[in-house]
């Protein structure tokens, strides 16, 4: 029924855990028989590649390929896809983790509504309770092409992703292919396989099923990541039924590039190479059609363009101070009310 797709590049450890985690989670439901595990090692460094060896015989379904050479984030995606011989393909990042049960029920889910693409919310940061999506029934259908593009839209993180096994086509490969090393192969994959299907089913789980690692913070992505994951939706079933997304989204993913680059700044986001970043910053253009109509956006750009970020860090604990202060004195009723008051008349 399910392959649990896992590429991973030097995170042995964190590699280790997930396994003894989903192994946990495949026993203890007794899944054996509808789950397997294919491990893609992007050509690891570190010691990858003797924790591997150690759950060959463990009772999974596993297999393991470790790559000559790095594909890239993008091409490991695409070979763990076309390796697996289920009905279903889940990518998981190696530093995330399934929840306790999440793999019985996503099972589950997949034997009762038979979605081409099902997705569900995700933990992050550590603790969090926001839903990414919140419908009342447990699972939520959809049918309707602009509503499912408009999901996989709205939170493109890999590990929630469970997408049916397609044959493709040539052309439709090719769609595909153009756009790999963009780090977002993930969400094309999904939208062909919404494109392949008769009679498209899109499953919504508002349940929490997986979370994130502690050091979630820490990022690897290559520094135009965000600035170009607007071409994603240039994919021709997005063309078709949402045509003028690609242009709204090539402004998201320049505002998304820079509150990137802020949390980058502002430590809370950590990079490896913190000079690879500064001179995006300065590369950075100012479109300022956008910026105007984002006065957010504006600002953070200003304060990391003229490297203002220290002074803000030292006064954003009275900025924050004193909007905790306004917004107490306002929730008084009779002041609340006049100040909506105030505000209507202005």
């Amino acid at each position: 029924m399910l392959t649990i797709a896992i590429p991973t590049y030097n995170r042995a450890d964190k590699v280790k855990r997930l396994l003894s985690v989903i192994r946990e989670e495949v026993f203890s439901s007794r899944l054996q028989d509808q789950v397997a595990v294919i491990v893609s090692d992007n050509a690891s460094t570190d010691k990858t590649h003797s924790v591997l060896s150690q759950f060959l015989n463990c009772g999974l379904r596993l297999e393991y390929y470790r790559q000559p050479d790095n594909l890239g984030f993008d091409r490991n995606l695409r070979f763990l896809y076309m390796q697996a011989t289920t009905k279903y393909v889940w990518f998981m990042a190696d530093d995330d983790l399934p929840l306790k049960g999440a793999v019985a029920k996503i099972v589950s889910a997949l034997e009762m509504y038979d979605p081409d693409v099902l997705v569900f919310s995700f933990i992050q940061p550590p603790g969090s309770t926001v839903r990414q999506f919140d419908y009342a029934e447990p699972i939520h259908l959809v049918t309707n092409p602009v509503t499912a593009i408009e999901h996989i839209r709205r939170y493109p993180k890999l590990s929630i992703h469970i997408m049916r096994k397609v044959s493709f086509r040539d052309s439709q490969w090719q769609a595909l292919d153009g756009h790999l090393g963009g780090e977002w192969y993930f969400m094309l994959l999904a939208f062909s396989v919404l494109e392949s299907s008769g009679s498209l089913r899109l499953a919504v789980v508002s349940e929490q099923l997986a979370t994130c690692d502690e050091d979630y913070n820490k990022f690897n992505f290559k520094q135009n990541t965000f600035l170009e994951m607007y071409k994603v939706f240039n994919h021709p079933f997005v063309l078709k039924y949402l045509p003028k997304l690609v242009k709204k989204e090539r402004n998201n993913s320049y505002l998304s590039m820079i509150q990137f680059l802020f949390a980058v700044k502002t430590g809370s986001l950590i990079v490896d190479d913190i000079q690879l970043y500064e001179q995006m910053i300065k590369n950075t253009e100012n479109r300022l059609g956008v910026l105007l109509i984002n006065p957010k956006a504006l600002l953070q750009l200003l304060l990391i363009k003229t490297d203002l970020v220290k002074i803000y860090l030292k006064i954003r604990p009275i900025i924050n101070y004193t909007r905790k202060i306004t917004n107490r004195i306002f929730e008084k009723p009779s002041l609340k009310a006049n100040a909506q008051q105030n505000v209507c008349l202005k």
